[in-house]
């Protein structure tokens, strides 16, 4: 005999596992944002021990940390795209967002809209300080369809500006540092 759960069941449990979270101090998500996190960037720069010159060498990225078919998607799409929106994000993952944010919180400890926000301003801060993209491409990268979510995100969080924030985290040479 198979069993069925439909989707009110798997609501049903995700309010359950919110209670439990909220109860239980010893819950441990499975994964932390670090071990989720897929870095944008292709290759570290080097330099050439005898001639002095800058060269790149790829690095190994893992591009399925949770193993997980869905999640890892959604940090691919994410992490990785040049441009997405969050309709993109719903549509390329074919799953309720409601459903999924259960899911997040399972696997991260955070739901669907933390977890994405968090993976954003990692996304933005690394982009910002490695980079010299222009702050309308971050913001692209980072899912907004213009410079003015990316600037309102970064209000709220860090209570600055996306150049302030560019300038605090951005150390000498590390632009050019690594490759997307």
């Amino acid at each position: 005999m198979d069993i069925v759960v439909g989707k009110q069941d798997f609501l049903y449990l995700g309010a359950a596992i919110i209670r439990f979270m909220a109860m239980n101090t010893s819950f441990t998500p499975q994964f932390s944002l670090d071990e989720l996190y897929i870095s944008p960037f292709s290759a570290e720069r080097y330099f050439d021990t005898v001639t002095g010159q800058a060269l790149y060498r790829p690095v190994e990225r893992n591009m399925s940390p949770t193993g997980i078919h869905l999640m890892d998607r959604f940090l691919q799409i994410v992490c990785l795209s040049e441009h997405y929106t969050v309709n993109t994000l719903r549509n390329k993952l074919g799953v309720d967002m409601r459903e999924f944010s259960v899911f997040c919180l399972l696997l991260s400890g955070m739901d669907y809209e933390s977890l994405h926000e968090a993976i954003r301003l990692r996304l933005a801060d690394d982009l910002l300080r490695f980079t010299d993209l222009e702050m309308r491409d971050v913001a692209r990268r980072c899912g907004y369809s213009d410079y003015s979510g990316l600037f309102k995100l970064f209000e709220r969080k860090y209570k600055r500006t996306v150049g302030d924030r560019q300038r605090q985290l951005r150390k000498r040479g590390d632009v050019g540092r690594w490759r997307i």
